[in-house]
C-alpha cells in the first residue's frame, strides 16, 4: 500500500470530528513548539525585553488566529456542511470532558504563576536564582497552550475509547 493510499484509508477510517480536533491539536502544538523555542533560544537581553516579549505574544495570538481560520475554511471547503451541524449529545459530553482538563490545567498553571510571583516579590524562587524574567507570565501562557493540547487530546483520547464518564 503506498503512502498516499494509506493517508485516504486513514481519512477515511476517522470521523470528521477526529479530523477538526487532530487539526486543531496539530495547530496548538505548533504554536506551543513555536513559543517554547523562541522562550529558550532567546538571549538574556530578550528575555528582559518587555517589548520582545510584547512582539512574541503578539506573533503567538496572531500565528494562532491565523492557523485556526485557515484550517475551518479548509473543513469548510473538503466538509459537507459537516461543520454547521450541531453536535449530538455524546459530542458535548466529550466536549465537556476535554475543558474539564483544560480548566484543571489552567487552574494549576494560575496558581503556580501567583506563587511566582509572590516568590519573585520576596526575592525567593528560580527567577531570582536563574534570572528568569517575567517567568508568572511564562508560565501563565505555558499553562494555557498546554491546556489547549490536553483539550484536543482528551477529546480526540474519549472520542476513540468511547469512556466519557471515566
Amino acid at each position: 500500500m503506498t503512502r498516499l493510499a494509506a493517508v485516504k484509508a486513514f481519512l477515511q477510517s476517522i470521523s470528521f470530528r477526529e479530523l477538526t480536533l487532530s487539526i486543531d491539536l496539530l495547530a496548538s502544538t505548533y504554536i506551543g513548539y513555536f513559543y517554547l523555542q523562541r522562550v529558550f533560544y532567546a538571549t538574556p537581553e530578550q528575555l528582559a525585553s518587555a517589548t520582545w516579549l510584547s512582539e512574541l505574544l503578539l506573533q503567538v495570538i496572531i500565528y494562532s488566529i491565523a492557523i485556526m481560520v485557515i484550517s475551518y475554511i479548509v473543513l469548510a471547503v473538503v466538509s459537507d456542511n459537516e461543520l454547521a451541524q450541531p453536535l449530538d449529545v455524546r459530542e458535548k459530553q466529550i466536549n465537556l470532558v476535554g475543558y474539564k482538563y483544560t480548566a484543571y490545567i489552567l487552574q494549576a498553571g494560575i496558581c503556580i504563576a501567583i506563587f511566582q510571583y509572590q516568590a519573585e516579590a520576596q526575592s525567593f524562587g528560580p527567577s531570582i536564582e536563574y534570572n528568569i524574567p517575567f517567568l508568572p507570565l511564562h508560565i501563565m501562557v505555558s499553562a494555557f497552550l498546554l491546556a489547549e493540547i490536553a483539550n484536543y487530546s482528551a477529546q480526540l483520547y474519549k472520542g476513540r475509547t468511547g469512556d466519557i464518564y471515566e
